[in-house]
């Protein structure tokens, strides 16, 4: 199984993980893009996507811990899906941009106001959209504090 979880930073989405993961999965995580500005992005998304893939040739699940507000992001783990013949799930999260402002202040390595609005107007843009991309599953999870 392919688990992709969805939302702006701040949304609450690695809580979740941490909260619902087994120990027994491969954990995808974009989190060093925002906090290391010295990256070399592409190198690094190509080198953990290739890890995920690997991971899913050894037969474990995966949990891709990353915004995914863009439907090129989450299509990727779609066709990754369709080639191992795995079921996908897809958690969004629904967090109010006043939230997700009050997480991010509190964060070590805070977001861009920028990049919280973008990415909150994109998953709100994409809730019909998902529904239409070929997910086994999709949960909704509503932060209201």
């Amino acid at each position: 199984m392919i688990t992709v979880l969805m939302g702006a930073p701040g949304a609450g989405k690695s809580t979740w993980l941490e909260k619902n993961k087994t120990g027994k999965e491969h954990i995808y995580n974009t989190q060093p893009v925002r906090t290391n500005s010295e990256i070399d992005v592409n190198r690094f998304m190509a080198h953990i996507r290739l890890k995920a893939a690997q991971a899913l040739e050894q037969g474990l699940d995966v949990v891709a811990d990353g915004t995914h507000t863009r439907s090129d992001h989450r299509s990727y783990w779609l066709r990754l899906a369709i080639k191992h013949e795995i079921e996908t799930k897809l958690v969004i999260f629904e967090t109010p941009l006043i939230l997700l402002m009050e997480a991010n202040a509190r964060r070590q390595y805070p977001a861009s106001y920028k990049a919280i609005t973008e990415h909150h107007i994109r998953r709100v843009r994409s809730m019909e959209l998902v529904k239409r991309e070929g997910w086994t599953t999709i949960e909704i999870v509503r932060r209201i504090k």
